[in-house]
């Protein structure tokens, strides 16, 4: 029948890129042959999307270990301590252990779990957020640093983030922080524990719960942030780090929400769209 280049001619249409031998050369070269992306770095690309939230609890142990909280105000960039005195201090911390180990060791279970139930990249995902969520941050950092300040250098750094930490709990100046750690003593943390058990057991009611557990997340959120945004108090620039990193539990949950979204749609919603494109 001839090749497609000749099919093309003898029907008077112009033959496909891909079937033309012609080299692209010249000026215009760079960007007619592209080469795909090196296997490595999306393989690294990939972990990051995965297990960025273990990274985000990282860098949070980082500012313990390094951050100076003394002083009535932390300059920037701020004083570090680089002699291993402070970070000693907090690694032998038994508060920061009851966070830091449980943390650690169920990370390594979790990809020990996903390989072995072939998980998918968004599924590992959400198990890393719901139980470096459930030990780390509503535990160790929010429970402990904020709520009962027993943790070492962070409660410091949660006072000079917002000054209404350093009033006694439930005090008017603080209360509104102290509704959202009774938020998730009370609620977060347990729907944490059975999110996480859902999808140990592949349980079909998982993703119904998680959307369920990540709209408390949402909703504390803005009430904990909500007041001091309104009364425009900012202490210094930790206030603006605390509301970034804040930011990630408006964000996540609305991911958590757009995915299970697609999820029940027929063809992930695709049909639809293209009906409304048709139209």
């Amino acid at each position: 029948f001839g090749s497609s280049s000749q099919l093309g001619a003898r029907s008077g249409r112009a033959p496909s890129p891909s079937a033309c031998p012609t080299p692209v050369t010249g000026r215009f070269r760079r960007w007619a042959i592209a080469p795909p992306p090196h296997p490595s770095a999306m393989g690294l690309l990939q972990s990051a999307k995965t297990w960025w939230t273990a990274l985000f609890a990282l860098g949070t142990a980082g500012m313990m270990f390094l951050f100076d909280p003394s002083g009535k105000d932390i300059p920037f960039p701020p004083n570090m301590d680089f002699t291993g005195k402070q970070a000693k201090l907090v690694a032998s911390s038994p508060w920061f252990l009851m966070a830091a180990v449980p943390t650690i060791a169920g990370l390594f279970w979790i990809r020990s779990f996903s390989k072995s139930n072939r998980l998918s990249a968004e599924e590992t995902s959400s198990m890393v957020w719901w139980w470096v969520n459930l030990f780390w941050f509503h535990i160790g950092c929010d429970l402990l640093s904020g709520f009962f300040q027993v943790q070492p250098v962070l409660t410091q750094l949660y006072i000079h983030m917002t000054p209404a930490h350093a009033e006694e709990r439930w005090h008017p100046n603080r209360a509104h922080l102290d509704a959202g750690y009774a938020l998730e003593l009370v609620m977060e943390v347990p729907l944490a524990i059975y999110v996480l058990y859902l999808y140990a057991r592949r349980d079909p009611a998982r993703h119904l719960v998680e959307v369920f557990a990540a709209a408390v997340q949402f909703a504390g959120t803005i009430t904990y942030y909500a007041p001091s945004f309104a009364k425009n108090e900012v202490h210094c620039w930790l206030s603006w780090v605390d509301r970034a990193c804040g930011s990630m539990w408006i964000l996540f949950p609305l991911i958590i929400l757009q995915r299970h979204i697609r999820a029940a749609r027929p063809d992930g919603g695709k049909k639809n769209n293209n009906k409304k494109k048709a139209s």
